[in-house]
């Protein structure tokens, strides 16, 4: 049996998050943590991403209470067990808490649709369990809605050496959905890749041969530029990329320097750690 942890704060956009695990798991039985923490992180940008209870929720378990009234009249509920966890823990320590004592698979976390441009120095608090937090995550932003997933991109610089077990979890959730790899080069000018970058595409190919796989490369200064004229060309459902190859993830996911990408608010992100449960 799976064990998902979700972050929630009872608002309407983590109710999205919760509603796209149990889509994405109908077909698998799962232990659902559902975690709600009164603390936030020092030094981390809160005004567009907060974790903490919503305001007008003066109890915890009161909103826990109608969170799994919510659950229990929804047909998207299956045979999954639900366990809510209150802690006055900060977010990051309680979420590696959570991760080693439930022996956690995946993380799933939403995002307000808001980037933090370029120059910002906070962190935002999925940046912070992305990059703290080793397990893997599943980051829903707002105006996700779940459909199939046929199409997977993984945006890569070749740069990486993905490792094994990180690879079978691909294969793990292509072969679960039905679904096609579409890697794709992101570079700023038209380049020849050097001996490493070669290595790493060519153990990629080995790797995905008996799968329905394609090779692509997307120039352009801006990779979210890049990313928004693949997910668009290709029909992507999902993006999954390496949580250590942090230069992508800084311009994609954290950082982007162009306003108004439209995948920030409405494709989701599978962040794999190399060693994960």
């Amino acid at each position: 049996m799976k064990n998902v942890l979700i972050l929630t704060n009872f608002s309407t956009n983590s109710w999205n998050s919760i509603k796209y695990a149990l889509s994405l798991f109908k077909n698998k039985r799962c232990n659902f943590y559902l975690l709600n923490t009164t603390k936030i992180i020092e030094n981390v940008a809160i005004n567009n991403q907060t974790f903490v209870q919503n305001k007008k929720e003066k109890d915890p378990k009161t909103a826990f209470d109608k969170l799994m009234e919510k659950i229990s009249s929804s047909p998207l509920k299956g045979k999954h067990v639900f366990i809510p966890i209150i802690t006055d823990t900060e977010i990051i320590a309680a979420t590696k808490l959570q991760v080693e004592e439930k022996n956690i698979d995946l993380i799933v976390m939403r995002t307000d649709g808001k980037p933090f441009f370029g120059n910002m120095k906070e962190n935002s608090i999925f940046e912070n369990v992305i990059t703290k937090v080793k397990c893997s995550i599943l980051v829903v932003p707002n105006d996700t809605r779940f459909r199939k997933i046929n199409e997977v991109a993984f945006p890569t610089d070749y740069t990486n050496f993905n490792e094994a077990n990180l690879l079978q979890n691909i294969t793990d959730l292509l072969r679960a959905n039905q679904s096609k790899l579409r890697f794709v080069h992101l570079a700023k000018k038209d380049e020849v890749l050097d001996k490493e970058q070669l290595w790493n595409k060519e153990t990629l190919q080995d790797y995905f041969k008996d799968q329905s796989d394609s090779f692509h490369v997307e120039i352009n200064k801006n990779f979210e530029v890049s990313i928004e004229n693949f997910i668009d060309k290709m029909g992507i459902d999902l993006i999954i990329m390496a949580a250590k190859n942090l230069n992508l993830l800084e311009e994609i996911l954290f950082r982007p320097r162009i306003n108004n990408v439209k995948y920030y608010s409405k494709t989701p992100f599978l962040i794999l750690h190399q060693s994960i449960n």
